[in-house]
């Protein structure tokens, strides 16, 4: 009956937490406050402190003291690494760099004549992006002012286009992912290039190429049959360039090109943050002597500076947040009750992963977000990997890709709700569009990952 209570009890507060964030309290906030409640109340009642032989000699007090390091430990580890990732992707955004990069990608395919052709490679192209551009709203809207224009002139639907673009963004992968770094550092505990190349690439780079092939099959049957060829619903627009140097396109690559290189030397280690302040560097001294007015480009750091603080603010704060939340749902018991009866279940490996990537994929969806939903649920997976005896990434990269696939038919994702306001479709509509494909991937990404892993 305990075991059964606890399970109860863990579910109950898990649907309460997903309950007041769907309906738009502050998540940081729920998380946070709701872990140290259940912290305190599990203190009161066992008379147990959360440090242990660490003790500050108080158990509340304690309580406290563990959130604290909560802080410490994530502003310093991969907090810092996700604010100098967002800085850098904000600079290159705001010199234009990210526009001439998908302009240049996105252009030449303007003269293909076969529209779900060039869908599908625009999608391909949009997945790739995904690896510099790691905001899905940020990809998505980009995709928007360069690709939309192009399939619609094309004849495909601007629900099929706006689909396409969406879809985009549904693996969240490469060694600039905030999500994929939490996954490699503080999950599966290895170096996000390692966890990277060992696992993601490889099932990331098998389903984007199942949905090159699936999405302008599914979107070409959708269109014949809802389409009216005299309907409003195809619109040519002009492609617009942006108004910088040539070479910028590759400026956004830069950190990724330097991680992949020296991650084949191993006399040399780089890690994300240095390789995204070598970019840096490197941008703003070329910023200094293309540009004329040097002031202005000074000043420009403030935009790094102000993109680091709004991803504290709005991502690495729902790091620490969830890391309480986690810690709370471990101290409940109920999800180690359900790990130790999946560990004696035959063919339990792919049992769990299918019930844990369910989780964050139905978390993805209701919150609007891949990261909230895995960094409250992937501190779970060691201890659930640990009492099955099997690796960690065998539950965690399933577990992290399946955020973002849900991610991509939620109705508060920004992504989502930007495209559909730019396409001028109905909200509703586009996700209708939208859950086949990442139902469909969905799927796909536990077969995969269980094959490859």
């Amino acid at each position: 009956m305990n075991g059964l209570f606890s399970i109860i009890v863990t579910l109950l507060y898990i649907v309460i937490v997903a309950y007041l964030v769907i309906k738009e309290y502050n998540s940081v906030f729920v998380f946070l406050s709701s872990g140290i409640l259940v912290l305190l109340i599990s203190t009161i009642i066992t008379g147990a402190t959360i440090l242990g032989e660490e003790t500050s000699g108080s158990g509340i007090i304690d309580v406290f003291v563990y959130a604290t390091n909560a802080f410490k430990s994530n502003v310093s580890g991969v907090g810092l690494t996700l604010m100098m990732v967002t800085g850098y992707a904000m600079y290159m955004s705001h010199i234009g760099a990210s526009t001439k990069l998908a302009y240049i990608a996105t252009k030449p395919l303007s003269k293909i004549k076969s529209p779900y052709v060039v869908l599908s490679l625009l999608f391909v192209i949009g997945t790739m992006l995904k690896l510099v551009i790691t905001s899905h709203a940020g990809l998505s809207m980009l995709l928007m002012a360069i690709s939309f224009p192009i399939l619609t002139s094309l004849g495909i639907s601007k629900l099929s286009a706006a689909t396409a673009i969406i879809m985009s963004g549904f693996v969240d992968w490469g060694p600039n992912d905030s999500s994929a770094i939490f996954a490699g550092e503080n999950v599966v505990g290895m170096p996000m290039m390692e966890y990277f190349l060992t696992y993601q690439a490889k099932t990331a780079i098998i389903l984007i190429i199942i949905a090159a092939i699936f999405l302008p099959i599914y979107l070409w049957k959708i269109d014949q049959k809802s389409i009216s060829k005299n309907s409003d619903d195809i619109k040519t627009e002009k492609v617009e360039n942006v108004d910088c140097p040539i070479i910028y396109a590759i400026l956004p690559v830069i950190p990724l090109l330097l991680i992949t290189i020296f991650s084949f030397i191993p006399t040399i280690e780089l890690d994300v943050v240095t390789a995204n302040l070598i970019g840096l560097i490197f941008v703003f001294t070329l910023e200094l002597l293309v540009k004329k007015d040097r002031k202005r480009v000074t000043n420009d750091f403030n935009v790094v500076l102000k993109a680091m603080g709004n991803s504290f603010a709005r991502v690495v704060s729902i790091l620490i947040g969830a890391a309480l939340f986690a810690e709370a749902i471990q101290l409940l018991g109920g999800i180690t009750i359900i790990s130790n009866a999946l560990a004696s279940i035959r063919s339990a490996p792919i049992i769990t992963m299918a019930l844990m990537s369910l989780i964050t994929f139905l978390a993805g969806m209701l919150l609007g977000s891949g990261n909230a939903s895995w960094y409250a649920f992937g501190p779970l997976v060691p201890d659930v990997t640990m009492q099955m005896g099997i690796s960690t990434a065998t539950i965690a990269l399933p577990m992290q890709l399946s955020s973002g696939i849900g991610r991509s038919m939620s109705p508060v994702a920004g992504a989502m709700i930007s495209v559909a306001g730019m396409a001028e479709v109905e909200l509703t509509d586009l996700i209708k569009r939208c859950s086949i494909p990442s139902m469909v991937m969905f799927v796909c990404n536990l077969v995969v990952s269980y094959l490859v892993v």
